[in-house]
Parts: C-alpha cells; sequence; structure tokens
C-alpha cells in the first residue's frame, strides 16, 4: 500500500509502512509496567507512538533510533492529539532488499527536510557576507569556515529534536537569524554590523561537531561533554590563527557573541551577554528558536479547541489563530 503521510493521518487508520525512528525511550506506567515511547517521522513531520508492555519483549532489539522501520499500528486520539499505538515493527536492518522493495521502502519520503531552497539559501548568504561584513579580516574569517563546512553546514539539524530537527535546519536556522539580523541592525547604527552578522552565522557554529549526523537523535562524544557553545568557540579560535587582525578586539568581541549565545547560565551559555551585539544574536536566535517551535507545535495540533496541548519546552498552550469573523470558544478546525 502507498506511504500516508503523518500529515494525512486521522484517528481510526490502520496503517503498515516505514518511518524513521527519531527516538525510542523505556519507560514505565503508573502500574509498574514497562513501555516503549517512541518517535516516528517522515517528510511532512513527526507522530508520537507506543508500544505497550505485552509487545515489549517482542520487538525492543529489533529496531533503532536514527534508523528506518516497518511499522504496523492504529492511530489513535487522546487529548485532541494523534499517536499510534504499534503492534508490529521491524528496523529494516533486519530486512533484505527484495523485502524492502516489496514493501515500497522509499528513502526519500522519510527523511524530514527543511523547505528552504538551499543552494539559493547558501548562495544568499554567502553573498550577505561579502557585501555587509567587515573588517576584512572578520569577513575573511566568516566566509573560510561557511567554505570549509559548506557540505555539514548545508545538510545537518539545528537540533536534535526542539527546533529545525531535520535535514538542512541548521541553514535554515541560520539563515533566518542573519536575515533578522540584517533588518534589525538598520534602527541600531551604533551597534557593529559586522560583529553582529559574523556572529548571526556562525553562532551555532558548533552544532557541526556535537551532533552525531544528520539522522542522529545522539550526540558525538566530544558533544556530550562539551557542548556546541565550546566548540563553535574553538572552532572559531582555530581558525583565526592564520589571520591577520586590524583589532585583535573584534575576534575577541566574536568569540563572546558565541560563547553568550544562550543567554543565561543556566541555558548553557558559560557567559552572559556584555556587549550589545551579543545581547542582540543571543535574542534573535532565541525568537527564531521558539517562533518556529510554536509554529511546529502548532501545525502538529489536530484538535477541535482553541489552544494547542501543552507544549513541555515552552511550557504553555499555544493559541490557535482563527479564521476572520470567528467568535471566541467555536471550533478552530480547519486553521
Amino acid at each position: 500500500m502507498p506511504h500516508i503521510f503523518i500529515a494525512d493521518l486521522k484517528p481510526g487508520d490502520r496503517i503498515s509502512q516505514f518511518f524513521l525512528i527519531k527516538k525510542k525511550e523505556r519507560r514505565r506506567t503508573r502500574t509498574g509496567k514497562d513501555y516503549l515511547d517512541v518517535l516516528l517521522t517522515d517528510r511532512t513531520g513527526s507522530l508520537g507512538a507506543k508500544i505497550w508492555s505485552e509487545a515489549l519483549n517482542q520487538v525492543d532489539p529489533l529496531f533503532l533510533e536514527g534508523q528506518f522501520a516497518g511499522v504496523a499500528g492504529k492511530v489513535e486520539s487522546f487529548q485532541d492529539e494523534l499517536h499510534l499505538a504499534i503492534e508490529k515493527i521491524k528496523g529494516v536492518t533486519f530486512m533484505d532488499p527484495e523485502q524492502l522493495q516489496k514493501a515500497g521502502f522509499e528513502m526519500d519520503l522519510l527523511i524530514p527536510r527543511t523547505d528552504l531552497d538551499i543552494p539559493a539559501a547558501w548562495d544568499a548568504l554567502l553573498a550577505g557576507v561579502e557585501a555587509e561584513v567587515e573588517p576584512p579580516s572578520l569577513k575573511a574569517l566568516t566566509l573560510s569556515l561557511l567554505h570549509s563546512h559548506q557540505e555539514t553546514f548545508t545538510q545537518w539539524p539545528a537540533s536534535k529534536m526542539y527546533h529545525h530537527a531535520y535535514w538542512g535546519g541548521l541553514l535554515e536556522h541560520t539563515f533566518r537569524v542573519f536575515q533578522l539580523a540584517r533588518e534589525v541592525i538598520r534602527f541600531y547604527p551604533e551597534l557593529h554590523k559586522g560583529l553582529v552578522l559574523a556572529g548571526a552565522v556562525l553562532h551555532d557554529l558548533g552544532k557541526l561537531k556535537e551532533l552525531e549526523g544528520v539522522l542522529s537523535t545522539d550526540n558525538s562524544y566530544e558533544g556530550q561533554l562539551l557542548g556546541h557553545v565550546t566548540l563553535g568557540w574553538e572552532m572559531v579560535r582555530e581558525a583565526a590563527k592564520g589571520l591577520s587582525w586590524e583589532d585583535r578586539n573584534i575576534l575577541t568581541q566574536l568569540e563572546h557573541i558565541l560563547l553568550a549565545h544562550h543567554g543565561q547560565l543556566e541555558f548553557g551559555s558559560p557567559i552572559l551577554p556584555q556587549t550589545r551585539e551579543a545581547l542582540l544574536v543571543h535574542m534573535l536566535d532565541d525568537l527564531e528558536g521558539k517562533l518556529k517551535m510554536m509554529t511546529d507545535h502548532l501545525e502538529q495540533s489536530r484538535g477541535e479547541g482553541n489552544f494547542t496541548d501543552w507544549h513541555r519546552v515552552l511550557k504553555r498552550r499555544i493559541a490557535k489563530n482563527r479564521k476572520p469573523g470567528k467568535e471566541p470558544g467555536e471550533s478552530a478546525a480547519g486553521v
């Protein structure tokens, strides 16, 4: 049977098809029974799923995070959100090529990707740095890092789970932050434009070493122990060694932007923003990431009410946009 995209699933649908396994976590019910909490993805989004204790021992070793699996089960609705009750699951590594072909396995249907035109966005990012980042040493550093990491920068996700967690997500997020920075900096001519733009481009550079791969939900060994903030700072410092700087303080301030871009010590920044440029990059990064999380949560909400279910990262429910003319309390279905 043809693949039914997650965006098109409805309560009551019975499916038998392939997904990418984004998460696999063993949990326990209030009554003490073990179950697996699974996150399935395809090109259109993600779907929560459960494997209850009755079937747990039969399926646990047969699929892994970051890999594809054949899944059979029934789509159900709970608290206005869809999930899949998994009845059978088997990783594609346990299936031979003939089985996969007969079952209609198509990898391109299962990998979430950015809607951004990657080549066009990449060219625009390079052109923007070339035209607007000064002084020359700062421009050279930024372009050098982009060119030397082009392949991974245009493929990597921006995070494992929370925002832009798909192929090309890092470029999408970076490009959006860069676009925001270009607009906002016009209202603050007293700020160092080159530092803001270079910081917008390079703030998440360390994700290329922190995340293990495009499809993996794991951090690399150094990514887990050091984190992308520190790794990005190291990458910038190493790349800057061969350059001649008009003002060495410019490099120090760029390093500060990277180290402070999470904004708070409890959020992973080893230091608070102490320059206006660092504060601006932090706030634009935070804005773009949280808007994306809200947008994704709204798109995944299938309920009839005026608000989504609880977003555990943002710690709030999100109001759904109503069509013109709708009164409060009316159904927001179809938005």
